[in-house]
């Protein structure tokens, strides 16, 4: 078997993953959104296939880079397949984090109708699947637009830190569901910050140029 073949193998497998994830993510906060629990069950269907493709992708990695002992380009590539790997996992695990907190979540009466949430929700998906675009195209226009949009992330999760607040304020009965509110947004901020680093990570790979902790402005 020749080396591309297996690179577009490596990365074809890492774009189902990216698919997985983003759905594990979209069906978890559905259910808080929509008060329904039946979105939870998606979750756990795709958990396993996540971890399992995390696994499977791992070491059909490294069995290319000793199979094969490519030249540092290709080289490059492989490494960076590897960790985009790694940070795919960890997104479906903010999104089991997120589904066990919507477990909870949903035991009590809808706290209020959520606006905020489902446009996080919308970016940081986007986000993931734009970085993981511009991984397979080196495209690193698409890379910047995705770290540009960190920022909306940001502030959409102070604005619902802000407004639950009011909530537990105002009812202390709010308290318990504010924090796992609460909670939820922050594994969503922290997906955003891996599709952050996705994107980075093909400004490195394609420009040399690191552009970690970097300010790039306004979209």
């Amino acid at each position: 078997m020749l080396l591309k073949p297996r690179l577009k193998e490596i990365r074809d497998r890492l774009i189902k993953m990216a698919e997985l994830a983003d759905l594990m993510i979209e069906n978890a906060v559905k259910a808080i959104i929509e008060h329904n629990p039946e979105y939870l069950k998606i979750v756990d269907e795709l958990e396993p296939q996540v971890d399992q493709m995390e696994i499977e992708n791992e070491t059909l990695i490294i069995t290319t880079i000793a199979r094969f002992q490519p030249e540092a380009k290709y080289l490059r590539i492989l490494v960076m397949d590897l960790f985009v790997n790694r940070d795919l996992e960890r997104i479906g695990d903010h999104a089991e984090n997120i589904k066990e907190q919507a477990e909870r979540i949903l035991t009590k009466p809808k706290l209020k109708e959520y606006v905020d949430l489902p446009v996080m929700t919308d970016i940081v998906i986007g986000m993931v699947k734009d970085a993981v675009k511009a991984l397979e195209t080196l495209d690193t226009e698409l890379a910047r637009k995705v770290i540009k949009r960190d920022d909306k992330v940001d502030a959409l999760h102070e604005q619902i830190i802000r407004e639950i607040y009011t909530y537990m304020v105002e009812d202390p009965k709010n308290i318990k569901v504010g924090i796992r509110l609460i909670t939820v947004s922050s594994n969503l901020e922290r997906v955003a910050d891996i599709a952050t680093n996705l994107a980075e990570e093909v400004i490195y790979m394609k420009e040399g140029k690191m552009l970690r902790h970097q300010n790039l402005g306004e979209e």
